[in-house]
């Protein structure tokens, strides 16, 4: 299973989340590409099982070079080329989860889900959801009044389980495609 990460970070705090993201993903066995929007080729996506967007908040958006990337996207969105796969999301934002992170996790998705990829989102039972999540997704805080700047452990935490918590749902969906129904009620278990 191929796991495909694209990620825009103007800080490097995004970056450390998407490795995060790929460290889970790679612990549930998945192959994982990770790479900057900028430099990504929108091609890359054909051949994931599932994809991960990440990016830096800005003003309650996201980044710049994600909105370009996404955009480069358009020729596989008219072909209908990316449906079927899955696809979740991951922020990072000035102080966290607060109103601009999540409706940039929403911007990602929507663009996911426009290319008629099916969402994982982040369930509350994934470890340090209560710190590091969403039900969009992770959230870094990368801003906190009076702490560290993020990502924290907590944040990292979270969104490994939720790269390991995505590829154990896109092999699920492979061995559903190829006619095994799979685990009964053991995903993400």
């Amino acid at each position: 299973m191929r796991i495909v990460i694209i990620f825009a970070s103007q800080t490097g705090r995004t970056r450390r989340l998407a490795e995060a993201v790929a460290d889970g993903a790679r612990d549930a066995g998945a192959e994982v590409v990770l790479e900057a929007a900028a430099d990504a080729d929108p091609r890359a996506l054909e051949d994931a099982d599932a994809v991960i967007l990440g990016s830096g908040v800005h003003m309650g958006g996201i980044e710049s070079e994600m909105r370009a990337f996404l955009e480069r996207t358009a020729t596989l969105w008219l072909a209908g080329r990316l449906a079927g796969r899955l696809g979740a999301a991951f922020v990072t934002g000035g102080s966290g989860g607060r109103g601009g992170a999540e409706l940039a996790l929403i911007s990602l998705l929507s663009a996911l889900a426009e290319h008629g990829l099916l969402l994982v989102s982040m369930h509350n039972r994934l470890p340090e959801y209560g710190r590091g999540g969403s039900q969009w997704g992770p959230v870094a805080e990368t801003n906190p009044s009076g702490g560290e700047p993020g990502p924290s452990e907590a944040h990292l935490a979270a969104a490994r389980g939720h790269g390991l918590y995505v590829a154990e749902c896109a092999a699920r969906w492979a061995r559903g495609a190829d006619g095994d129904a799979g685990r009964d009620g053991e995903l993400g278990a």
